[in-house]
């Protein structure tokens, strides 16, 4: 059957198709090449839904009081494209075990119930007007349509900190640096915080580094996560579940 005789439900469906191909592709690559990402910081996953505890609700409260920095991130189930799950992670001192809150919003409370009103006070106190969220995307978009659940409202006056964005300029200053100096002297000229562990594989499978960073920066393509975790620190972030849903 032509492209022309396709209608533009069924042209989506083959594109859909296709990027889920390429995306599992990918992901056998990074798999059989990297070793898996191994995370910084030391965490606890809370999950919240309908059996969570009084005592799990109070003391993540308690504890969102007196914290200011979180990371936030969404998913959407695969079919449906429905809102599926909220992550939201306590950004901690790297030797204090940081909360992990994994929201399944279609499995929450009934609105009537006390521990849905807990719900919604955790959220109150993430989202106050003085913290700062540390997003990899539009997440103001991502969450907007969580708001059918009734656990936060539209808009949200916190700071919000565009990591993706971020990262393609650091990442493009730091590559440019890192090949226009002598060998002697990249140690102690590059001294960021973060040292690049890129990696070195079959340039078939992944593209070289600066050749990555060329196609992303000048070609406005983003940076996702996983190609980012890839490119920086030479690590598999695994996006399976998500391919899943």
């Amino acid at each position: 059957m032509s492209g022309a005789h396709l209608s533009g439900a069924q042209l989506s469906s083959i594109r859909n198709k296709r990027r889920c191909e390429n995306q599992l592709d990918k992901e056998l690559t990074y798999e059989s090449s990297l070793p898996p990402y191994e995370p910084v910081h030391k965490y606890r996953i809370y999950f919240l839904h309908e059996l969570t505890s009084l005592e799990d609700s109070n003391h993540l409260i308690n504890l969102s009081q007196h914290r200011k920095c979180f990371a936030i991130d969404t998913e959407s189930n695969y079919g449906s494209n429905d809102p599926a799950l909220i992550q939201i992670l306590y950004i901690q001192p790297h030797d204090v075990e940081s909360p992990m809150l994994l929201v399944e919003v279609q499995f929450l409370p009934a609105i009537s119930s006390f521990t849905f009103i807990k719900i919604q006070q955790l959220f109150q106190s993430i989202f106050r007007n003085d913290s700062h969220l540390f997003t990899w995307s539009d997440i103001r978009r991502e969450l907007h349509p969580f708001t059918i659940y009734d656990i936060f409202s539209m808009p949200l006056y916190s700071y919000f900190h565009h990591v993706q964005g971020q990262f393609k300029s650091w990442f493009n200053q730091w590559i440019k640096k890192y090949y226009s100096l002598p060998a002697d002297h990249i140690d102690k000229d590059l001294n960021d915080i973060i040292i690049i562990d890129a990696p070195t594989h079959d340039p078939t499978l992944l593209l070289p580094t600066q050749l990555m960073n060329n196609k992303k920066f000048y070609s406005g393509e983003t940076w996702s996560l996983q190609d980012a975790v890839v490119y920086t620190f030479g690590q598999y972030l695994s996006k399976r579940e998500t391919l899943r849903r």
